[in-house]
């Protein structure tokens, strides 16, 4: 064997010489290993992902009776087992990269779906009809945020809807909010597509966020829907209140929906009060709206509830609305909770008869 190669076993300058040349290669490979570590380190802390979401179901009981002057009432009681009774049950990807100097990158994919079947969430436009169950069918943007506030491309809650269940009782929940089958607020474009959104930092508690969607199925001889909306929020201390606008212009309408509200909250310690206000106008159809309602705490539980109003006018007659609604829910932790509540409704077509509904349910609801 030559003496002058480094070897594992034998003696002599060749041993010495392994050692040494070993050790230099274990220092080589720590300090990379080390390196790799500390760029990992710094890159974790200058971005991440998080998978979140929430899984809601619960067992319930409706009841609808119409009514109709001259004829016999008629009524359908169905019982079920079925998903987002509180809040939509969903999933989603978000994430953030610091890009130095207080810029940041931001994105949000998120997907809604049936608990109780595991199907994907469809969503339908309510001026058009249309269909759609697209994989982030709730949110899909990418945008930047700094000082100057936020910038978001893609498909996102509208300014409208950010605020709009800040002054709703019964917690605006899916199947309990007073407002349910009464305001004719409720049937807007809550986070359309193809739209470019913008929201102010916060100036001694004042904020303000503006939106357009742009209609991108124009065609000659057809203008192509849109839809503006924007709100003007404060909160400080214990008040809080928005003023909030959205119009609507379907693909070849030629008028827009228009939706107005104003809300607010004042928190008591003991309960917090709710209110709000609201309008709508499409062609010449007009709605008024109103609401106002308590939230109750209670140790681990917290209870709410509320009372709301609409009145319809248009060539169509007179639609005269009332809704009730009462819920309750309790912390079994910070990410889980039962809950449970009622909500009744009535819809009066003004000399024509009237529809009744009853919804009542018991539910669990888990975020992760």
């Amino acid at each position: 064997m030559d003496d002058s190669l480094p070897t594992v076993f034998g003696s002599g300058d060749g041993e010495v010489c392994f050692i040494f040349t070993f050790l230099e290669f274990l220092m080589k490979k720590s300090f990379i290993a080390l390196a790799v570590l500390a760029v990992s380190g710094v890159a974790s802390a200058q971005s991440s992902v998080t998978l979140y979401g929430l899984v809601d179901a619960y067992v319930g009981s409706s009841k609808v009776k119409v009514s109709t002057p001259g004829a016999a009432s008629s009524s359908l009681r169905q019982s079920v087992v079925d998903s987002g009774g509180f809040n939509t049950s969903r999933f989603g990807f978000k994430g953030s990269e610091d890009l130095g100097g207080g810029l940041k990158a931001n994105f949000v994919l998120e997907a809604g779906f049936d608990a109780s079947t595991g199907a994907a969430n469809s969503y339908t436009n309510p001026f058009t009809g249309a269909v759609s169950s697209s994989t982030f069918g709730r949110n899909s943007w990418v945008g930047l945020s700094g000082g100057f506030g936020e910038v978001k491309l893609g498909k996102m809650w509208t300014p409208y809807d950010e605020v709009k269940g800040s002054g709703a009782a019964a917690f605006d929940a899916n199947i309990f909010a007073p407002a349910t089958n009464v305001w004719l607020s409720n049937n807007y474009q809550d986070r359309p597509g193809n739209a470019i959104y913008y929201s102010t930092p916060s100036f001694s508690g004042f904020s303000a966020a503006g939106m357009y969607s742009f209609g991108e199925n124009k065609a000659p001889g057809v203008d192509a829907g849109k839809i503006l909306s924007a709100n003007v929020q404060y909160a400080n201390g214990p008040i809080a209140a928005a003023v909030s606008y959205q119009t609507e212009k379907a693909t070849g309408a030629t008028t827009a929906t228009k939706f107005t509200q104003v809300n607010g909250s004042y928190d008591l310690g003991a309960a917090k009060l709710l209110a709000a206000v609201g309008h709508v106008k499409d062609g010449s159809d007009k709605s008024k709206e109103f609401q106002v309602g308590v939230d109750v705490p209670l140790g681990a539980v917290t209870v709410s509830g509320g009372v709301a109003r609409a009145k319809l006018t248009g060539p169509g007659g007179e639609v005269k609305s009332t809704g009730f609604g009462l819920a309750a829910k309790y912390d079994l932790s910070k990410r889980t909770f039962l809950y449970t509540g009622l909500q009744l409704s009535k819809n009066e077509v003004v000399g024509a008869g009237d529809i009744k509904t009853d919804t009542f349910a018991v539910g669990v609801q888990h975020k992760f």
